[in-house]
């Protein structure tokens, strides 16, 4: 009995070493409770968000105070029966609570935990600016006018910093940049497809979270696209057909077949893919004056042209053409038609060896089916500086450019952007 007492002694001990150091760790812990406040920003919007946490004990208790002209009202108050590791709670300042007003505050968050050393309290306090009045947007520069896939520019003023700005166009939204103090510009398209009433709406909403939505409606003026019929031949189809097929190996079936699979869903993709290239752009504008047009070319197809497709005289395909087609000689030097930064190069479906530029303010310009590239990513280019040589890569059915125009990845008509004083009366005079 003695040796199973002592043996029974020798493993309590560790059991009590073990209890105690849990104690002292755990329910005796002296860590106090984490807050995070989020947004973590000077001013409140229409709600916040409190985070807490104690993964030792456990809290026991939290409260978020508002302290104004010497009042305290009390936003949220809650205890826990049992101990809760961490916790969020979101509270609403819309309406205002009853007593609050619009100016500064002292926000107060307690939080107490569950520690047998009488709790550990934890106590954040921050000033922090009520404001529940919307931005007041004022559109400058009158009168403006926009054609069906065109482009436009806007600027406006803005009465209080915005942490968001810009013109809704149906769907799309086109932000704004600043033009230093609280004016914005905003470069935005009407897609050529869009309907006449199609709304237009400046955007802008403070760093609290108040958003103003106010109309605004340009003359817009409809255009009648060109029309024409493309007759595909077997030549054609045998020469541009193993490209894609190359490019893509899993493509497969008849020549028209694989024709008819590259015209529709890879030209949607590489649209995509343009879209995509367009979300990041240099915060100010990169270029100045008219564009460039391709030197001493001929125009071959327009900007929004409705093509049918005819093989052995049957209809089995239609697309809409989203830029300009130039020819000149053959392999003819392709100049950067403004300064910009390249943000593309190499192959890209449809389009073949092909350059993109960024020329600020959501403003891009590209050139397709090119037999040479002569600049890199992330290379500053200047006016006419040349990028590389014309050719016929991708569905190109000859030597020639292809040249477009984007605004925020929304194809435009080029032709607009070479011309100086469409530049001058649509986009210089609502830049100053």
């Amino acid at each position: 009995m003695k040796n199973v007492l002592r043996k029974a002694r020798w493993l309590l001990i560790p059991a009590a070493l073990a209890a105690g150091v849990w104690l002292r760790v755990v329910k005796f812990e002296s860590e106090k409770p984490a807050i995070r406040l989020i947004p973590d920003t000077p001013a409140l919007g229409r709600e916040f968000a409190v985070r807490v946490e104690d993964q030792k004990s456990g809290l026991a208790e939290v409260r978020v105070e508002a302290v104004q002209a010497g009042r305290t009202i009390e936003l949220f108050s809650e205890k826990f029966p049992q101990a809760v590791p961490s916790f969020n709670k979101t509270l609403s300042l819309r309406p205002l609570p009853a007593g609050l007003t619009d100016g500064e505050i002292l926000l107060r968050i307690t939080a107490e935990d569950r520690s047998w050393r009488r709790g550990n309290t934890t106590v954040l306090e921050t000033k922090r600016i009520i404001d529940t009045r919307p931005p007041r947007i004022t559109i400058l520069g009158d009168p403006h006018f926009v054609s069906s896939g065109g482009s436009g520019a806007v600027s406006f003023a803005i009465d209080e910093d915005a942490a968001l700005a810009g013109l809704q166009v149906g769907e799309k939204f086109f932000p704004g940049y600043s033009l230093g103090g609280n004016r914005f510009l905003v470069f935005y398209a009407l897609p050529y497809d869009a309907s006449r009433d199609v709304p237009f709406i400046g955007l802008a909403e403070d760093r609290a979270g108040n958003r103003t939505n106010v109309p605004f409606r340009p003359i817009v003026k409809s255009v009648r696209f060109k029309k024409d019929v493309l007759k595909l031949t077997d030549k054609f189809l045998s020469r541009v057909v193993p490209y894609f097929k190359n490019l893509d190996p899993a493509l497969q079936g008849t020549d028209v077949e694989v024709f008819l699979a590259v015209n529709r869903k890879q030209r949607d993709l590489d649209d995509e893919h343009v879209r995509t290239l367009c979300r990041e752009t240099a915060p100010h504008p990169l270029w100045a004056g008219p564009f460039l047009r391709l030197p001493k070319s001929k125009p071959m197809a327009s900007f929004g042209e409705h093509r049918t497709y005819l093989y052995q005289g049957r209809v089995i395909d239609t697309q809409v053409h989203l830029g300009v087609d130039l020819a000149s000689v053959q392999q003819c030097p392709v100049p950067a038609a403004n300064a910009g930064r390249v943000v593309f190069t190499g192959p890209l479906g449809i389009y073949g060896q092909t350059v993109v530029l960024d020329h600020g303010c959501g403003l891009f310009s590209m050139y397709g089916h090119l037999s040479q590239i002569d600049t890199a990513v992330s290379k500053d280019v200047a006016k006419g500086e040349i990028l590389g040589r014309s050719g016929a890569t991708g569905m190109a059915g000859g030597d020639h450019l292809h040249f477009a125009m984007l605004v925020r990845g929304v194809f435009v008509d080029p032709v607009e952007w070479w011309d100086p004083h469409w530049i001058h009366d649509n986009v210089e005079i609502k830049m100053n």
